[in-house]
């Protein structure tokens, strides 16, 4: 059952138990409404045992009207049973949904994470190296984004200039020429790498001793990382659609 026919279901309940809820009103008030209507009214000239007939004959009509109450609360709780538990089983096929989709990079997230930030220092090259070795190639991205992966990222994104790029499953890093290519986005540098995860075990990843930092610090490529309490990571803005791949049917 989807999400949808939950929140219908619920819905439903809830008109349900809405109008149960105003007939019960209705026969709470009623019994009062009856013995206010027979006291108000003159009493005739009557045998006393016809007074005592009257009085048993609203008590009976009361008993009955008391019973039908009963029953009504009776099936308003068994409803909002039923809610209560349509509403806890909506919630965790929401609950599931929305963890899916941020697994597979289709939400926007937040949380706490690191910033790293890679840039290129060519105008400090040796005389007669080759600039080459000294720039950031598509290598050195992949490598810091597999170290976060490793280290418990929940989320990555990389960002180069106003464009941002979040990573998933079918995230490509490439060279283009002299630019790199993340997503079929065409990027320069400085690139901002940041991860959703452990602020501590993220940054401890990137920068242990001969890690993926280290080796860069050789050819001038500057790292600079920033423990961060929030941060916001945009959707994957790609397209995400499958043409050969399907989901297995029990008994296949």
């Amino acid at each position: 059952m989807t999400a949808n026919s939950e929140n219908h279901r619920g819905l439903r309940l809830s008109a349900m138990t809405l109008v149960l809820s105003l007939m019960v009103g209705v026969m709470l008030a009623l019994p009062f409404k009856v013995i206010r209507k027979e006291s108000s009214e003159p009493l005739p000239s009557e045998s006393r045992q016809e007074l005592v007939n009257r009085m048993t004959k609203l008590t009976e009509e009361n008993d009955q009207l008391r019973a039908e109450l009963e029953q009504s609360r009776s099936h308003i709780s068994d409803l909002e049973e039923s809610l209560m538990a349509g509403q806890e089983a909506s919630a965790q096929v929401t609950d599931s949904l929305t963890r899916y989709r941020i697994l597979a990079g289709l939400d926007a997230v937040h949380g706490p994470g690191i910033r790293l930030t890679l840039s290129e220092q060519i105008s400090q090259l040796p005389p007669g190296a080759e600039a080459a070795p000294y720039l950031i190639h598509q290598e050195d991205l992949l490598n810091i984004v597999n170290e976060l992966w490793l280290a418990g990222a929940e989320a990555i994104a990389i960002r180069s200039r106003d464009r941002t790029e979040r990573l998933i499953v079918s995230s490509t890093i490439r060279c283009v020429g002299s630019l790199i290519d993340v997503n079929n986005t065409r990027m320069t540098p400085p690139f901002d790498i940041f991860a959703i995860g452990n602020p501590d075990e993220l940054y401890n990843a990137v920068t242990m001793p001969g890690g993926v930092i280290e080796p860069l610090q050789y050819f001038n490529i500057r790292a600079e990382i920033v423990k961060m309490d929030d941060m916001v990571l945009p959707a994957y803005s790609g397209l995400t659609l499958l043409q050969y791949a399907h989901g297995v049917k029990e008994g296949e």
